[in-house]
């Protein structure tokens, strides 16, 4: 069988564990050269294209375009025409062997263990790895269930329907997540649990960068937003107080010459903290055209790998939403995250004397192991004078 090539999901990431068809863009029985394109997969946000690195034909295609699969796991099968079809099956069925596990250990303990149920056969290829573990943890045989997905797939719903728990209450829909929300669902959940967060806030008079701002949009094509303004103070800041410029990797701290600053991108498939590199040598106008491909490449899905890492801080607005204050949580490997609110209008008293001034509200999160309280208070410090300085 050493001509025949498997197709698994590939490694495209150190953070990677597991991808997503989102299209085959060949059929079984395709002749396949080598460097065709042959399937598009999303992990981490990004949708990544494979190229075949042998020629051969397109003998099997074992998923659909929509399930997640760790990676590793086999998905089609690249082969000589003249291969047979019984040495493609013997292929896969030693590609796709599962062990079994003993119900009990060696050592005779009284412990209860889960049994593993060993799903094989033609069950076996019609559904993924994540379903086969739920059919496991739920103790369901996968050859007495019917599979209601494209071509006959096995779904997780039809996993729960046949363990009795498929049956979503009246005016409930159902909606799976997406690879994206998986993927942030992930990350977030082990951000929220493995970070130490504390939060600090502050309060800045827009006043002067809402005058330079409007200078600035006066004498150049590229308009310039609040955010985009603000994205070029906090860059300037970061120069000035490097020690919140930083990931935490292992156990070492990267701490960035330059303010590689990722801007949180809302979009209808999940939030994507897309990279501004080296904001703090470009200008506000070269901020706001950065900040404007990448929202444009998010919301149509061409974010590149490059596009959404080597991020060294993270600023998060919600203020065009009506959300005057709000906490985020850090983005790794960053060490903070700004989170920023609606800039209003409030009476301030200053020697005595009562005035109107337009107050922003910002929030810093910080990961506690790489950023003492006094550093992330330094930055906060720094930054109001950045913005004072307008």
């Amino acid at each position: 069988m050493s001509d025949i090539y498997p197709i698994a999901v590939p490694k495209w990431g150190i953070e990677m564990v597991e991808g997503t068809i989102t299209s085959w863009n060949k059929s079984e029985g395709d002749t396949i050269a080598k460097g065709d394109e042959v399937f598009e997969m999303e992990s981490d946000k990004i949708v990544n294209v494979w190229d075949s690195p042998v020629d051969g034909v397109l003998r099997r295609v074992l998923v659909p375009a929509g399930d997640a699969h760790p990676v590793g796991a086999l998905l089609g099968v690249i082969a000589d025409a003249a291969v047979a079809d019984s040495d493609i099956d013997a292929f896969i069925a030693q590609h796709s062997a599962v062990p079994s596990e003993s119900a009990s250990d060696a050592g005779g303990s009284n412990q209860s263990q889960t049994t593993q149920t060993v799903q094989t056969g033609d069950a076996y290829t019609r559904s993924s790895p994540s379903v086969r573990r739920l059919a496991d943890e739920l103790g369901v045989d996968l050859g007495a269930v019917t599979g209601t997905g494209r071509r006959g797939r096995i779904t997780d719903d039809d996993v729960k329907a046949a363990a009795g728990g498929g049956e979503a209450p009246e005016g409930v829909e159902v909606i799976p997540l997406s690879a994206t929300r998986k993927t942030i669902a992930r990350r977030l959940t082990e951000a929220k649990q493995t970070i130490p967060h504390f939060y600090l806030t502050a309060e800045y008079e827009l006043d002067g960068l809402l005058a330079h701002r409007a200078a600035l949009n006066e004498s150049s094509d590229t308009k310039v937003s609040v955010n985009d303004l603000i994205v070029w103070c906090v860059a300037q800041a970061l120069k000035r107080e490097p020690r919140v410029n930083v990931n935490l990797i292992g156990d070492d701290i990267h701490q960035f010459r330059a303010a590689h600053v990722s801007v949180a991108i809302a979009t209808e498939d999940g939030l994507y903290p897309a990279t501004v590199y080296d904001a703090d040598s470009k200008s506000p106008a070269d901020i706001a055209s950065a900040t404007t491909e990448l929202a444009e490449k998010a919301q149509t899905g061409k974010l590149t790998m490059e596009d959404i890492s080597g991020g060294s801080f993270t600023v998060s607005n919600l203020g065009m939403y009506g959300i005057t204050q709000f906490t985020a949580i850090v983005n790794p490997p960053m060490g903070a995250i700004l989170a920023l609110g609606k800039a209003t209008q409030q009476v301030v008293v200053e020697n005595g004397e009562q005035r109107v001034a337009t107050v922003l509200n910002a929030t810093l999160s910080c990961d506690h192991r790489v950023i003492d309280g006094a550093v992330g208070a330094q930055y906060l410090a720094v930054l109001g004078d950045v913005v004072a300085s307008l």
